[in-house]
């Protein structure tokens, strides 16, 4: 009895698949596009890639080509991806010239202001393969792996400099205390013009200069010990504290009275010697609270969230 329902459940699958146009994913009979690499010759890409032999034994296999212009969607993702049959060359590789303009994805080829990114994979009827590798020509985003809620504001701070090298390659990764001290120096550096000068300024574990700049500032300090932590992820309420400080190097006779406008199920949670900058920064809303109503003082944060709060900041009170 089990036997017969698996069985109707397959065909009542098939069914659907087949009735709505679903594609199937199968590597295991194609496998997938290897070792794609990509050129630009006359204007136009050129494509070439090995091919497995579970593709090469495929009688009317085809390829499809998904194209995307910097951080738009892919082709695939739109429901419109290009397919052609699969021919072969020397030692099983496929060569073939792919032209964006012609096939009317985009009007002109300009590396020097967009980046270009392509992938390819086998489709056999109703079954597709895995995608290759992703490969790209011309101008890369300055930063990487960001989630899309803060590409405006990210593209923002990196005109004005605010990302620093040390974290553009990952967005998403948590912000340590050093890196923190990285972007709120540059948040000084943009705002004064001027260039901390940390001689004379020594913390016991580390030697970043941007760390020495922020406690010459009197941004930061050690701890009873003397360590600074630098390695460690900075938690929300112990940014508010940095911002707060930054504040009053900008503004010395600044009122940082607050209203409580906000009640967060978790204010409880605050440390008291974070309390006051917390609630400052919720009032300015520059720190702000999830779907959940919790502000979250002991949670870390990503580098992005960190980028995009410092920017916040910036737009505030410039």
């Amino acid at each position: 009895m089990k036997k017969i329902l698996i069985l109707i459940l397959c065909l009542l699958i098939l069914s659907v698949n087949v009735a709505f146009g679903i594609e199937e994913v199968d590597t295991m009979n194609m496998g997938s596009p290897k070792y794609l690499t990509l050129k630009v010759e006359n204007n136009k890409f050129i494509l070439e890639w090995l091919n497995p032999i579970h593709a090469m034994v495929r009688e009317g296999i085809q390829y499809q080509v998904d194209f995307k212009v910097g951080r738009n969607k892919w082709q695939s993702e739109e429901g419109n991806i290009l397919a052609n049959t699969l021919d072969f060359t020397t030692n099983g590789k496929t060569s073939i010239t792919f032209d964006p303009v012609e096939e009317g994805l985009i009007k002109n080829i300009n590396l020097e202001e967009n980046s270009y990114n392509i992938r390819i994979r086998y489709k056999d009827d109703d079954i597709v393969s895995n995608f290759s590798n992703v490969v790209s020509l011309g101008l890369r985003p300055y930063y990487e792996n960001a989630s899309e809620w803060a590409w405006s504001e990210l593209d923002m701070a990196a005109d004005l400099k605010l990302i620093p090298e040390s974290i553009r390659q990952d967005m998403k990764k948590v912000i340590t205390r050093e890196e923190f001290c990285e972007v709120v120096i540059r948040l000084y550096e943009l705002q004064t013009g001027k260039t901390v000068d940390y001689s004379g300024q020594s913390i016991k574990d580390s030697t970043n200069t941007e760390v020495l700049k922020a406690a010459k500032l009197g941004l930061v300090q050690g701890n009873e010990k003397g360590n600074f932590l630098p390695k460690d992820p900075i938690t929300r309420q112990e940014i508010a504290i940095m911002l707060r400080r930054m504040l009053e190097v900008f503004f010395p006779d600044m009122d940082f009275g607050y209203v409580e406008e906000y009640d967060y199920a978790d204010d409880g949670d605050i440390a008291v010697w974070a309390y006051d900058d917390m609630q400052y920064m919720i009032h300015k809303e520059i720190l702000r609270g999830d779907l959940n109503g919790k502000v979250n003082p002991w949670s870390h944060t990503t580098r992005e969230e960190a980028v995009v709060v410092v920017l916040r900041l910036f737009n505030k009170f410039n």
